[in-house]
């Protein structure tokens, strides 16, 4: 069930001017890198109070599966070890808050947490991961889940405000800033999602993107060698080794992979 919950989020912005919104959201749109886009959307975010950024995405999920970490971008403005860490650990993934983000489009307050355990609607495993997490929680916020075209893909975003700000404060006072943040971290999710992700595992060197790029368009080793100029066996070493970084045993699969993570026919200036 795919569902927006219309619960209060938060922020306190002083430029809740659609000018300024609609800036930014071009500026994201014209990014050609992700450290640009990410960079706009944290300045934008911060506009609004929130001073802790975290975004997560996946090509790879599998039901609730994110897949393999290495495969995932992570991108945080504080400790990215430890949001990697919760997820390797497999923590995070035991959270109810997890399990919102899987089955929804939207946002949803760090309150609802409370609420739904109040109301004896968590699962056993599903407090004990909550109390681990919030232990070390010691902020407010929101949490993001976007929408998707690939049931392989899952992005979502993680908002937190100010030391001190309390989470009903922020619940009752973000109400009129949630269309604009929430437009400014779909423009930045759309925008990171359609660029190359640098993923930890998945980096390819430009001549095997070449090569990878060849193959997809149906050439024999052959007709690579013809219109690269390399032999027959560099040509098999370019692509052992992009088999090797993206972590797949067969060439197809290397090509399906490096298309799917957007490694191939993109602009050489992204």
């Amino acid at each position: 069930m795919v569902e927006r919950v219309n619960m209060r989020p938060v922020g306190q912005a002083d430029e809740g001017d659609p000018g300024h919104v609609l800036e930014q959201v071009n500026r994201i749109a014209e990014a050609t890198s992700i450290e640009t886009v990410w960079e706009l959307l944290v300045s934008g975010l911060a506009a609004y109070g929130f001073v802790r950024v975290n975004y997560g995405l996946t090509r790879g999920r599998v039901g609730s599966s994110i897949g393999d970490p290495q495969d995932v971008l992570f991108l945080s403005t504080h400790s990215l070890d430890r949001v990697r860490d919760h997820h390797v650990s497999g923590l995070y993934r035991g959270t109810p808050e997890y399990r919102w983000v899987l089955e929804n489009v939207g946002w949803v307050s760090w309150g609802w947490v409370q609420e739904q355990r109040a109301l004896g609607k968590l699962s056993a495993d599903e407090c004990r991961a909550m109390d681990a997490v919030q232990a070390e929680r010691r902020r407010a916020g929101v949490s993001i889940s976007f929408a998707e075209s690939s049931h392989r893909t899952k992005g979502a975003m993680g908002l937190a405000a100010e030391r001190g700000v309390l989470q009903s404060d922020l619940d009752q006072r973000f109400p009129a800033m949630s269309a604009p943040v929430m437009a400014l971290c779909n423009m930045g999710h759309f925008k990171m999602s359609q660029m190359p992700l640098p993923v930890l595992r998945s980096k390819l060197a430009e001549r095997q993107r070449e090569l990878l790029e060849w193959v997809a368009d149906g050439k024999t080793m052959q007709d690579i060698g013809v219109l690269t100029g390399l032999s027959v066996s560099a040509i098999e070493k370019h692509l052992r080794r992009a088999r090797e970084a993206l972590g797949v045993e067969t060439t197809a699969q290397a090509v399906a992979k490096a298309a799917f993570l957007n490694q191939m026919f993109v602009s050489r200036g992204i």
